[in-house]
């Protein structure tokens, strides 16, 4: 098709508009680099402030109940509060847990081995499927890979871990003191006539984390009392002593504040010690443990958050699952009160809208 003068158009673009696409796309990479880089020091700042939100009640609550005007004296207090049961939890688990995995790694390539010449059920299946040569070369590279370099790759890990954990401590107190003065900073800079209300929006999604904390620190609790029972009645019954109860209680605690996948993580950690320990015993807990993460997940874990966030149990799972997908362990953890946060945002859109049309039509 042949078009005339008056359909032809001539597009011109200038120098600078070209440069301007260019340096835009360079400053994006560069920004996008930059974010790469301090992602782990980023990471640690948001979960920092997580925790300052979360923790903010307590500290408030002990001021309160206390009379202490200091912030400072009253986040003080708190902290050692908190670190204080956290030791004692520690002190408690870490010991018998330390214990049984020491034994646990330096038993496992002989009891690998064994698992060709015993009667149980595993080792008829490795003799009939002719699997004797992998299961020994899978157990000698397990005792090889116990060397210096592993430990010594080990240990540089856990002090990295440990440091990590004490940075985000600093930075959750450092925040829980200048949190309130930082926020009056804030409010002072934002219109006198929209104060009101982004207060109010900040107020009730501060509420949706805390209540979120609140909740998966009660679902980890019940997971763990359950599974510590468990534990108890199933070591008494087939007489099994190398695996400690209390110690797997606080496995399960632990990952169990990860929503949805912190039950299968942890047990499959009880689950491979119990096995190592006792056949009937793993077969009991992975039973159990199928059981429980199929009451969690459908009624338990949704039920207490949908109270606390004010959002359906559908919805709940699929913030979870999205989270996983997106961000992994920390995508998790955050999905659920961002969902909740995301339904106040949505929900006041629409009720402000809804206002603006009825005046509108009024008028």
């Amino acid at each position: 098709m042949i078009f005339g003068k008056k359909d032809a158009q001539e597009i011109t673009v200038s120098n600078r508009t070209i440069l301007r696409v260019i340096g835009l796309v360079l400053l994006s990479v560069i920004v996008i680099q930059l974010i790469d880089t301090i992602r782990h020091p980023l990471t640690m700042i948001f979960v920092g402030f997580f925790l300052a939100m979360a923790l903010n009640p307590a500290v408030n609550w002990v001021s309160s109940k206390l009379n202490i005007k200091s912030r400072i004296r009253a986040t003080a207090v708190a902290y050692i509060a908190i670190v204080s049961v956290l030791i004692a939890f520690f002190a408690l688990v870490l010991p018998p847990l330390v214990k049984q995995t020491t034994k646990f790694v330096q038993d496992a390539p002989e009891t690998i081995r064994q698992l060709e010449d015993n009667d149980s059920a595993i080792g008829d299946f490795v003799r009939r499927h002719d699997l004797e040569e992998q299961v020994s070369e899978f157990a000698n590279s397990w005792a090889e890979n116990l060397d210096t370099d592993s430990v010594v790759s080990t240990s540089n890990r856990v002090i990295a871990n440990v440091f990590s954990i004490i940075t985000v401590l600093i930075l959750t107190f450092m925040m829980l003191i200048e949190g309130p003065k930082w926020l009056d900073f804030i409010w002072k800079q934002y219109p006198e006539g929209k104060r009101i209300h982004a207060q109010e929006m900040a107020q009730k999604m501060y509420k949706v984390v805390t209540n979120y904390v609140n909740g998966q620190v009660l679902v980890a609790a019940i997971g763990a009392s359950f599974a510590t029972v468990a534990l108890f009645i199933a070591t008494t019954i087939f007489d099994v002593t190398a695996v400690n109860p209390i110690a797997m209680g606080g496995v399960v605690l632990l990952f169990n504040l990860i929503p949805y996948i912190g039950v299968f993580i942890s047990s499959t950690i009880v689950i491979m010690f119990s096995l190592f320990a006792s056949i009937p015993l793993a077969i009991t807990m992975l039973a159990f443990f199928i059981i429980y993460q199929q009451i969690e997940n459908a009624s338990i874990q949704p039920y207490i958050q949908s109270k606390g966030l004010e959002l359906t149990p559908m919805l709940v799972f699929i913030a979870a699952i999205i989270g996983v997908a997106l961000g992994g362990i920390l995508g998790a953890l955050i999905a659920i009160p961002l969902a909740g946060c995301a339904r106040i945002l949505v929900e006041d859109y629409l009720e402000r809208n809804t206002s603006y049309k009825a005046r509108k039509k009024k008028a």
